[in-house]
Parts: structure tokens; C-alpha cells; sequence
């Protein structure tokens, strides 16, 4: 039994989840139909075996978006409740809110399911919640809470009328919003673009620009907007196109909480409309990933994959931007496949400037700057101290380093930069080394 993602501007609002161990006063003339069991369910362990069920048979990878599993548990969570206060007299059929049900209908049809997996989930969690009914009821007969018959009443007089109801109206949502995707073409966009992901078109022509609304020659920045406001992401793309000279954008939903997106240029960009760039997404806020700039339909690939893997990263670093630029955390990309294996290289070739200090923070970002200017005055400038300071700094790391400081400078500068993206070294890696 599923349910949604966050209400989009226009749409109908989620269900307001209720409090946790808050139960509803049963109201006059509502019938009973089994207030003992429905009084005695832990609901939150319903819920999460419910939602394992039905994410486990009824849609497979997509759970593994966080967004996409998120919103399926909030509306296995509100179904659950809305069943059992049913079961219990505190609701009848026709009161419970569907506006949970109908927001995951969007979701699921946004994402081109189709409505037979959104059906089979239904029936998945009808399944699991009569399993978990019946095991509560026959425990409590163990217990000594009346006969098992008693206890178990008649669950099938609110489950079934109540799941009837919403696959009728998520039926009807799911169609309008597949009716409106296809109309726009927006399902053959999604279709066209997974294809140019997986590789399956290789050569351009004229009807793939046609069909895309986007011109695939020339050079492609790739984008990964986590949000699920479409609209806001084609106004933010289009104010990017204006202050980068763009010839045009792409943009398709990535997940339930996610969008990829690309801009199009006739030559490689260079560094100042890059720059340009870099200003126009910092002032929009938000987290964003980039990639690229690649060219052609490769491009397009190569783009999207390094602004996915940008996006990848960004849980890793310690103190992540607003927007993370491949090209900024390339070597961090390809050195924190495991994560712990770079902890353990900082603290091996940083010794104690690994450690959470202020000097020591003092020191290795004046190591990497003179590292990576390679002179002194640079360093200076680019840490606004004096030049002697900086000859003190690297005479204290010298102090730690010895020869590593001529000898390591490659190794150095790597560490050094994965410190400053990971931040403070795991205590076992301090031992280890230690």
C-alpha cells in the first residue's frame, strides 16, 4: 500500500502524518468493526513491514531513490493508519483522505511506471497487513485477550472497501498524468534520453534533435538538480541559458526527488562563461551537481555521468557547496571509491596535520597552497598572511613531514586535499596509523 512525495505547488497536499502513538476518540455511530486488535497493532511496526513488502515485490530498483522510497513509505505509513482507524470505528471509508494516494499516483506515472505496479502494491500490502493482523490476533488469543475469532473480528469489512476505493482514484490520476506526459511529449523525451544513456544511439540525425527539443552536436554541460519541482528547474535552466550564452537545455526526471538536466553551447565554453555559471547557480541555492563540458552525443553521456558522480560525493565531503563541479573534485571522485582506505592515506602521510586542530588546520592549508602555487608569495596572497608567515607555517611542517616534504610532494598535495574533503581522520585510522 504506497503513498507520496512532497506536494508540488498546485497539487494536491499530503496527508498531515499523525503523531506517533496518537490515537483518534472513536466517534457516535461509527461501527466497531475489531477494536481490539485495531487498539493493539503496533502501528510503526506495521508500517515497516508493509512498506518492506510491497517495496521488495511490487517496484524493485526504484526504491533504491531515496526520494522515490521516502515517499513510498509516507503513503504506506497513511494508508495503514486510515485502515486500522477504519477497522477501529474512528473513520469511516468515505472520510479517509486520499490526497496522500493521489500524490504517489503522480510520482509513480511522473516516473513512467506503469499503473500495474502501483496496483500490484495495493494488493502486495493487503497481503502483508491480513498477515500481520492475524499474528496479532492469535498472539493476543495466547495471551489471554478473548478467542481468537473475537479478537480478529472482521478486518477484510475495512480493508477492502477502503483499497477499492483509492486503486479507483489512483487509477484515474495515474492516467491523467500519463495522458498529459505523452501529450507533451515529454514520455518520448524520457525514452529518447535513456537510450542516448545506455549507449543504444550512437550517431546523430536531425530527428533526435527534433524529438528532444535540443540540438545534440556541440559541446554539453550535464546538471543534477535534487529537487522534484520541475517547474523551478526549467526557470532555473532557463536563467542559466540567459547568463551563459546557452543554445538551449534539456531536462528529465531523474528519480523521484532528483532532475538531470544539460545546456547546450555551439563551442567548449570557456573559463569566464564557466565562471558566469558558477555565479548563477550559487545565487539560485540549493544542492546542484555539474559535469562536463564533454562534446557530442558522447558528451552528453560523459556529462551526465560526471555530474551523477559529483552528486555522489557530495554526502562524502565534510563540508559540501551549494553546488559541486566534477571538475573541482575529480582526483576526490576517483579516490574515495572506499572511503576508508583515504582516511587511512591522510593520516599515513599527514601524521599529526591530520589532526582537528586549529594549528594544525593553520598548516596544511598553507602547505596546499605553496604546493599548488608552488611559490611562497602566491601562498601569501592567496591566504592574505605576510610571505614570512607562510616560511614559518612550512618550517612547522617540516618539523612533522621531514624529508616527505621534497620527497612525498605528490603524495602530499593528494592528502591533503582528500583532509580537506573528508575532514577529520576516523579514530581508527588514527590508531592504525598511530
Amino acid at each position: 500500500m504506497p503513498a507520496p512525495a512532497r506536494a508540488r505547488p498546485g497539487r494536491l497536499p499530503l496527508a498531515r502524518p499523525r503523531r506517533a502513538g496518537a490515537r483518534r476518540r472513536r466517534r457516535p455511530g461509527r461501527l466497531s468493526m475489531n477494536a481490539p486488535v485495531a487498539t493493539e497493532l503496533d502501528i510503526a511496526s506495521l508500517t515497516r513491514s508493509v512498506h518492506e513488502a510491497v517495496a521488495g515485490q511490487a517496484f524493485g530498483t526504484h526504491t533504491a531513490d531515496a526520494a522515490f522510497d521516502a515517499a513510498l513509505f509516507h503513503c504506506v505509513e497513511t494508508n495503514v493508519h486510515s485502515i486500522v482507524d477504519i477497522a477501529a470505528g474512528r473513520l469511516t471509508v468515505a472520510e479517509a483522505d486520499p490526497g496522500h494516494a493521489l500524490c504517489f499516483a503522480e510520482v509513480v506515472a511522473d516516473l513512467g511506471i506503469p499503473f500495474g505496479a502501483l496496483e500490484r502494491a495495493y494488493w502486495v500490502g493487503v497481503e502483508r497487513l491480513l498477515q500481520e493482523w492475524i499474528a496479532c490476533s492469535r498472539a493476543g488469543s495466547a495471551q489471554g485477550k478473548g478467542s481468537f475469532d473475537e479478537l480478529i473480528g472482521d478486518p477484510t469489512s475495512a480493508v477492502f472497501p477502503y483499497v477499492l476505493r483509492m486503486l479507483d482514484l489512483v487509477r484515474n490520476r495515474h492516467d491523467e498524468v500519463s495522458t498529459a506526459l505523452c501529450g507533451s511529449g515529454e514520455d518520448r523525451r524520457r525514452e529518447v534520453v535513456e537510450q542516448l544513456l545506455r549507449g543504444a544511439v550512437s550517431r546523430h540525425d536531425q530527428e533526435l534533435d527534433n524529438t528532444l527539443g535540443y540540438r545534440l552536436r556541440g559541446w554539453h554541460l550535464g546538471l543534477v538538480f535534487e529537487t522534484s519541482d520541475r517547474a523551478d528547474t526549467r526557470r532555473t535552466l532557463a536563467r542559466l541559458c540567459d547568463r551563459a550564452g546557452s543554445w538551449g537545455s534539456l531536462v528529465v526526471p531523474d528519480g523521484a526527488g532528483r532532475a538531470s538536466a544539460w545546456l547546450g553551447f555551439a563551442r567548449r565554453p570557456d573559463a569566464m562563461t564557466l565562471h558566469r555559471l558558477r555565479q548563477a547557480i550559487a545565487q539560485r541555492g540549493g544542492p546542484v551537481a555539474v559535469g562536463g563540458p564533454a562534446e557530442g552525443i558522447d558528451g552528453i553521456r560523459q556529462a551526465h555521468d560526471e555530474a551523477h558522480r559529483a552528486a555522489e560525493l557530495r554526502p562524502t565531503l565534510a563540508a559540501p557547496p551549494g553546488c559541486v563541479w566534477y571538475r573541482d573534485v575529480r582526483l576526490e571522485a576517483f579516490l574515495l571509491d572506499d572511503v576508508d582506505a583515504a582516511h587511512h592515506f591522510v593520516v599515513a602521510e599527514l601524521g599529526t596535520l591530520a589532526e582537528e586542530s586549529e594549528r594544525a588546520h593553520r598548516i596544511r592549508e598553507t602547505l596546499l597552497a605553496s604546493l599548488a602555487t608552488g611559490s611562497h608569495a602566491r601562498a601569501a596572497a592567496e591566504l592574505g598572511v605576510h610571505e614570512n608567515t607562510v616560511r614559518l607555517r612550512l618550517r612547522s611542517a617540516v618539523d612533522v613531514l621531514g624529508d616527505a616534504l621534497h620527497d612525498r610532494r605528490t603524495e602530499l598535495l593528494v592528502a591533503l586535499r582528500l583532509r580537506r574533503a573528508l575532514g577529520a581522520p576516523h579514530a581508527e585510522s588514527e590508531a592504525a596509523a598511530g
